[in-house]
């Protein structure tokens, strides 16, 4: 979680990452909000998708490089630093929700109500759990995977002891992260990113398509499925697995 340090509301020119633990969020004066959850040394070891932002004070240019581990609309990907000439600061009156323990949810939570900010949640990852969860079993009914209601799959899920590789792009899933599984984790479509998801529903699902129309005949929200297929179009390269390269 972000630090609660009164002080990191007021704007700044030069973040100060010094104690930063990860799900940090960021707004600039233009009010783009972004996330960082950790950075990635050059000497990655394997089994580690990334440290703790402030690791960068330690290696040498690690402040200015391209190896922030960045959040966005559910695309996770090595990010620079806002530029020091541009104002920003440290949002203080939300907070970022990962998977834990035994519960699933994810997003970000306004500090003041406790409740989730659903406009901030799809924009850092791509679609609240239950904006996914309705296109994700609509998908299933459609094409096949099948929708499994009492063994809830598909369904938002995390690991909470390892890191996985996506089913469709190999990107990597890190534990404690959302990911959808559309079938039991030993079977394919055990592990689908949140990336590897939207990316599917642009291929499957241009604006006339059966399969499109199939689906929106499962009363979904509407728009939920361009919603989802426009946080697939995000400029990015996901963070790979097993190499983390």
């Amino acid at each position: 979680m972000p630090r609660k340090s009164s002080s990191s509301s007021n704007p700044t020119h030069v973040l100060d990452i010094s104690s930063w633990q990860g799900g940090e969020l960021i707004s600039s004066v233009d009010g783009e909000v972004r996330c960082y959850l950790g950075y990635r040394s050059e000497r990655q070891p394997f089994k580690l998708p990334w440290y703790a932002p402030s690791v960068a004070l330690r290696d040498k240019g690690g402040r200015d490089s391209h190896r922030f581990v960045e959040l966005r609309a559910g695309l996770l990907r090595t990010s620079s630093l806002p530029r020091t000439e541009q104002p920003q600061k440290l949002l203080t009156d939300r907070w970022l929700v990962l998977p834990r323990g035994t519960d699933s949810s994810f997003g970000v939570i306004d500090r003041q109500t406790r409740r989730l900010d659903e406009e901030l949640t799809r924009r850092l990852f791509g679609g609240t759990c239950d904006d996914i969860e309705s296109v994700a079993q609509a998908l299933a009914r459609v094409v096949g995977r099948g929708f499994h209601e009492m063994m809830r799959l598909p369904r938002v899920t995390f690991s909470k002891t390892q890191s996985n590789s996506c089913d469709l792009t190999g990107c990597l899933i890190p534990k404690n992260f959302p990911y959808l599984a559309f079938n039991q984790s030993q079977y394919a479509w055990g592990h689908v990113s949140l990336f590897g998801f939207y990316r599917l529903l642009g291929f499957l699902c241009p604006p006339r398509s059966a399969v499109r129309d199939a689906m929106e005949r499962s009363e979904l929200a509407a728009g939920a499925i361009d919603m989802l297929v426009e946080a697939g179009s995000q400029y990015g390269e996901p963070l790979s697995y097993p190499s983390y390269e």
